[in-house]
Order: C-alpha cells, then structure tokens, then sequence
C-alpha cells in the first residue's frame, strides 16, 4: 500500500545528461545499501538501512515539491545528509568517495571523447576505443564528432538505401532510427569500417576478402597488384598458395625452375610489410592443402618466431588425410599435382631464399600430421581447416570449390568475393536471468537489413571484387557478448546448459536471418547468382547467399564493453593494452553478482584483479566461482565443443581460439584436432599459453619469472593477471606480443608502434 509520504514524493528526476526519468526508491535503498555492505564487509544492518531510507524520503517530501524535477547530485545530497545524520560517518564517507569516483569516471570519459560530452553509457575504457577508431576527426586530428553523431552518420547513410527501392522519406526516417536505436542501445554493431567510412569521406569497405591466382607469374603479381590496393583500404585478405606449381617444377616459357608458393607467400609478405610502414593494413592468410608437395616448406615456414610476420598460416586437411591418421596408416602420403602424385619434399634454401637442394622423403599421414601438431604447440601455427566440410556446405557450388578463407578464419569465399560483417550483443538481451527472445527477433531483422544495405554502398579499389561481391550478396552476422550472458543468466560456460545455450541462440538468430533475408528478396530482388545457389534448387528465393557467421568482434566488443565473439572472459579483471592506450576492466556481471552476494571487501577485489580468476580465491561462494569461469579456467575439449555447438546453425564459420594451458602435451593438441574434425568444424586454431618466447605479460609482475624479460616498465603490468596474461588485440581479441617496440597480433595479424 502506498503511504502518503511515497505520495508526496518527486516523481520525476533531472540526469546529468538533461534526460528526465521516473523517480525511483528502489535506486535509493541501493544507493544507502552500497556503502552500509562495503564498510562492515558485507554484514548490513537493516533497520538502519530502512531507518536512513526513511530519512531521506523524509528530506525529499520536505525540499522538493511533488512536481519539480530535482536533479541527480541534488538527490545525491540528501543521501549524503542523511547518512551522516544516522550517525555513520564512515558510511556517508564510502557514499562520498563513490560520487567522486563516478565523477572521475565522467571526467576521463568526457577526456577520452575529445572533450565531448555523451548521453550513452560508456566506460572511459569504451570511449576510448570509439574514439580512436571511429569517430571522424579534422585534419589536425582534432575529435569533431560525438558518438551519437557517429550512430547517426551511421544509421542515416544505410538506411537512406531505401530510396534506390522506392521507400518513402517516412519510411527511410523510421529505418533511421530503428538503426540508431539498436546501435546506440548497443544491441547490434556493425564492424569497424562501417562504422568508421559510413557516411563519411572514405570508401566503405569490409575486411573479408580471398583472393586466387592462376599458376603463372602474370597472375601471381597481377593477384598482388590487386591486393596491394586492397590492403592499402585496409581489407585482410586470403590466399590459397596450394594452387600455385611445386618448387623446382619446370617452367614453361623460361625453361627454368619454380621458385615454389612459399617463396611467393615471402614476396606477398614483403610487399605486404612495405605497405604496413604507410599506414594501418589489413591482415592476411596463406592456406595451402595438404596434398600438395611443398606441405613441410608451407608447415614450417613460420617455425622461427617472426617469420612471415604478416600472414597467419593454416593447412587444408582433407577428410582422405584424416582418416589416415586416425587408421595409423604405414602407407606413404602421396601428395598430388596436376594429376601426378609426389612424395612430399623437403626444400632448402641459402640465405638469399634460392633453392640449394630438394630431397623427396617417405612419410605417412601420420608423420607428417606429427610436424603440424609440433609447430602449432609450439607457437600456434600453422593452424587448420577442413576444406571438405566448408565444400559440403558451399552454397554456391556452380561457382566451384572453395579454397580459402579470410584471416581469422570466419569466412570461406570463392576468388573476389566479400564479406561486410556485423554482431547482435546476446547479453543486452538478458534481463532477470531471462532471455528476452522477442527483442532478439527484432534486433536480428533490422541487423540483416542494415548490413544487406551496407553492401549497396560498399565500393572496392576493384572491379573483380565489386563485381563478385555484390553478385552474392553475402552478409556475416554474427554475435559478441555470450560469455558475458552466460554470466547474467548464471549458466556455467563449459556446461551442457550452456553449450545448448550457445546451440539455441545461434539457431534463432540463424532462421531469423534467413527468413528476413527471403523477405527482403521480395521486396527488393534475389542476389545475381542466386540461379548458381542451393536455394534455386530448394525453390527459395534469398537476398543473400550466406547470412551468419562469428567473427571475432575484437573493437566492437571493446566498444560495448562486452566478451567477444563466442570466446569465454580471458579474465574477470585486468589492464588492456591496445594502441589508444591502457584500460582497466572490471567484468560488470561480475560485480553485480558480488554486489547481490554482499561481497564488497577489498581484499578480495584486489585479489580478483590480480589472478583475473575466481578459481583460488577464498571467500568466494562455489555457485559463483562454477559460474564465472575464465577461458583458462575452461578444458580444451569444452571450449571446441562449445564452437561445435555454434557451428551446426553458422552458414559460414567460427573465429576462436582454443586456449591449452602451458602444461598441455603434443597428444593433447592432436586430440584436439580429431575432436573438431570428428565434430564437423570447418577450421580450427589452438594456442598454448605461454607457448611465444616473445609474451609480453605472462603472468602478474609479483609471481612471473618471466617479467625479468618483459620490455614494458614495472608500472605498466602492475596488476596484469594470470588469466589475462596477454595484451588484447582490438581487431579480434586475440593476444598481442612485442617485437622491437611493436606490438603484433598473431592470431589476425594487427600491428602497431608507438615509435
């Protein structure tokens, strides 16, 4: 029953930001609560809890008329009144260094922003990132836009694609909004490029390409002049090397010998780096199928730290190659080209790269899967694809097989085709530990449409490409912020609540997709090639030939301040170190959850930022610590097959890493391997902590031995974890290492130096 004073209570109340919003009591009971837990160490007292909530209603009905709109601080003020008027100067000194701290965090926020205020809810952390990545600045580098002026750059250059379809300025001004709302709300982000080029002076382009060359050096270079401007516009791009002719093979116009595809990977390499030093690049792959002869070369090629910096590496494994593994086979692997088979060779090289001697060697499929199981435990690469199962699921067979994918490994394209990306963020969907699904249909559909419009008006240094691209139509929506959800609905990441989680919310988002994209066809057409699809066979029309993917939502997830991609938390509390500068992380979930269980020491806190896990800590309720898991918290075998989970309702692929402790063996990265391929993973990329002997943060400063090493100053990995023991790469999340002063992502190849 509502008394009289509640009566006479303000009803509205005035935000920092100008907003007005309903007044509500529950915020002020959790206001004095906060304070009372943090000072007696979470032993509250309640009647003096409901005594000083009583006082300031009290002090609210006797300053503030029922109709005025008093501001937050004034509120605020009589918190702090009240609070010492109880007669607890410790608590209304908590409550007191509280406000001050939120106001540092406005102050460094407004910093991060240019000196521009927000109304969105942003961590200065994700300030930051939106900041140096996003928003438009003059030519003396200056922050000329906010972030809502961002959104709306954003939203009303892709909706405005309405009008070539013949839509109303009503309609277009409705998909305005409905765009800025679900980007504002942080809901659904499209990648940085988009956000970046939309609306603005740069041409839109996106950073999934692949790109094949024919086997003759007019191609070859002519494939490198196309890439060259491709990377210059910042796109990644990826190459398969193993439809290039073995080394020492004759060529036919000079008569000579091949130099082989890895020598040609080196010469991509170099150009490659060359454009690097003008400017920001996109990364790349080299892919190069089992069963080709110059196997070991491609195998070994990045076994010396550094080598081939500007490319990840991974091997095509077919289902025949496999198979033979698994039986133990004692007969040769006999690889084949141009219909011939050849044993696999060994190839060395002077120090100018030429070739001083090929030797053909005897090994089985085993033997030579033994060489990629050592180097991939050894440094992470090469990693793996299962080429035979992306062909299974090639929506566009009549275009031909599919030999590549772009540089985390989400996307596997035909020659020039593109792939604009874009994820939904599954934890702003949970509310009340419940999933709210009708939100997530609406986000899904507007998510497709905005990214189909993104290829309307995305424009490359390349004709073959546009023409491709926008011949398919593909579109990779995907999702960032599972881990995260997990952790509101209090479901254990290596669980089978939570992989069937993960199976379920891809599945919505992936028939959703599909459906809308269909919808979308009747309004506006099917794709060009569509006649070349499986949907002509099923008598389907789609607007696009392929919808979903999970990409690893490096910036984007920064900028929402969520976990990224399908990955786990890499840890609960701990410093990035990215190129806009140094961020501190708390998982906010987390600190809800403390907050629910009255678990505000200091002590603990502390002893969370330091470990970045809940693992080892004392003090910490077991529901919780099953809970909020870290990826090195959770077994190899969990973290692959959570990405089989996702990978049965994913058109196209999955980017994750799966984390191995230190401590993993050879056998338990082979295992692996056999899991995810049993399992029908299109690819696979493992990683060994600790296994670089370039790392910059190994573990916390006060236990690594390592740290001896680290080029970075004490001051600068103070309080880094074990659990988050590398920099973060902004780009996909991955683990970023320092080399000469740089640092380098191995896992997408993003780089950068503050020289």
């Amino acid at each position: 029953m509502i008394t009289q004073k509640e009566r006479s209570l303000v009803k509205k109340v005035r935000k920092r930001n100008g907003e007005i919003v309903d007044f509500d009591l529950s915020r002020i009971e959790k206001a004095v609560r906060g304070p009372f837990t943090e000072v007696f160490n979470g032993e509250t007292d309640e009647n003096k809890i409901s005594l000083t909530v009583e006082i300031i209603k009290n002090k609210l009905s006797a300053k503030f008329h029922p109709n005025s709109i008093p501001a937050v601080e004034e509120i605020q003020d009589v918190v702090e009144e009240s609070l010492m008027e109880i007669g607890e100067p410790k608590v209304a000194r908590a409550f007191i260094i509280y406000r001050e701290e939120r106001k540092k965090i406005r102050k460094e926020r407004e910093i991060a922003l240019g000196g521009n205020s927000t109304k969105l809810k942003l961590t200065p952390e994700s300030a930051r990132v939106i900041a140096s990545r996003y928003l438009t600045v003059d030519e003396d580098g200056n922050i000329i836009e906010t972030p809502e002026e961002m959104f709306e750059r954003v939203a009303k250059f892709l909706a405005e694609v309405e009008y070539d379809y013949l839509k109303t300025e009503t309609e277009v001004q409705n998909l305005t909004n409905e765009f800025y709302e679900i980007m504002t709300s942080f809901k659904f982000l499209p990648a940085g490029r988009t956000l970046r080029n939309a609306g603005g002076p740069t041409a839109l382009v996106s950073n999934c390409i692949v790109l094949d060359f024919e086997d003759d050096l007019r191609s070859i270079f002519q494939t490198l002049t196309e890439s060259a401007v491709l990377q210059q516009a910042g796109s990644g791009l990826g190459f398969p090397f193993h439809l290039l002719r073995p080394a020492g093979t004759i060529t036919k116009r000079t008569r000579g010998t091949s130099s082989g595809p890895v020598s040609f990977m080196q010469i991509y390499n170099r150009a490659f780096g060359i454009i690097k030093q003008q400017g920001r690049h996109g990364a790349n792959m080299g892919i190069m199928s089992i069963d080709h002869p110059d196997i070991l070369e491609f195998i070994n090629s990045k076994k010396v730290e550094g080598s081939i910096e500007n490319f990840n590496i991974s091997v095509a494994l077919t289902d025949k190659f496999m198979r033979e593994v698994e039986s133990n086979s004692q007969d040769p692997w006999m690889c084949v080209w141009k219909g011939e088979k050849m044993k696999p060779r060994r190839i060395f090289r002077d120090a100018y790269g030429r070739i001083t001697k090929i030797e053909e060697v005897t090994m089985t499929a085993k033997d030579i899967f033994d060489e990629i199981v050592d180097n991939a435990w050894g440094n992470g690469e090469p990693g793996v694809v299962f080429l035979d199962e992306v062909n299974k699921t090639n929506p566009l067979p009549e275009l031909g097989r599919i030999e590549a994918c772009n540089p985390c490994g989400e996307q596997f394209l035909h020659s020039g085709d593109v792939c604009n990306l874009g994820s939904i963020n599954l934890e702003k969907f949970v509310k009340d530990k419940k999933v709210d699904w009708d939100d997530l249909e609406r986000v899904t559909r507007l998510s497709v449409r905005m990214l189909d419009n993104v290829i309307d008006r995305t424009d490359f240094p390349s004709e073959m490409v546009n023409t491709m691209f926008r011949s398919n139509r593909r579109i990779g929506l995907g999702i960032m912020g599972f881990g995260n959800a997990l952790f509101r609905l209090r479901v254990a990441y290596d669980s089978d609540e939570g992989r069937k989680l993960g199976e379920k919310f891809m599945k919505f988002i992936n028939d959703i997709s599909h459906d809308e994209s269909s919808k979308i066809s009747e309004e506006k057409g099917v794709f060009a090639h569509w006649e070349k699809s499986i949907y002509f066979k099923k008598g389907i029309k789609m607007r696009n030939a392929a919808l979903t993917t999970v990409a690893p939502t490096g910036s984007i997830s920064m900028a929402a301040n969520t976990s990224s991609g399908i990955e786990p938390n890499f840890a609960l509390a701990f410093k990035k170190i990215v190129q806009s500068g140094v961020y501190n992380y708390f998982n906010e979930p987390l600190k809800e959850a403390l907050e629910e269980y009255g678990i505000t020491d200091e002590k603990i806190l502390e002893e969370i930022v330091q470990k970045g896990s809940l693992k080892s800590i004392k003090g910490i309720p077991e529901e919780l610590k099953r809970v909020f898991v870290t990826a090195m918290d959770i077994s190899a075998e969990a973290h692959i097959m959570m990405q089989v989970a996702f990978q049965k309702h994913v058109d196209n692929s999955i980017s994750k890493t799966i984390n191995f402790p230190n401590s993993a063996t050879k056998e338990d990265v082979k295992n692996g391997y056999f899991l995810g391929w049993k399992n029908r993973l299109k690819g696979l990329t493992v990683y060994r902590d600790g296994s670089r002997e370039i790392q910059v943060l190994e573990l916390n400063s006060k236990t690594s031995e390592k740290k001896k090493q680290d080029p970075l100053e004490d001051e600068e990995v103070e309080n880094v974890p074990l659990g988050a023991n590398q920099n973060i790469c902004p780009e996909c999340g991955g683990v970023l290492h320092m080399e000469e002063g740089c640092s380098k992502c191995y896992s997408c190849g993003f780089s950068y130096c503050e020289k």
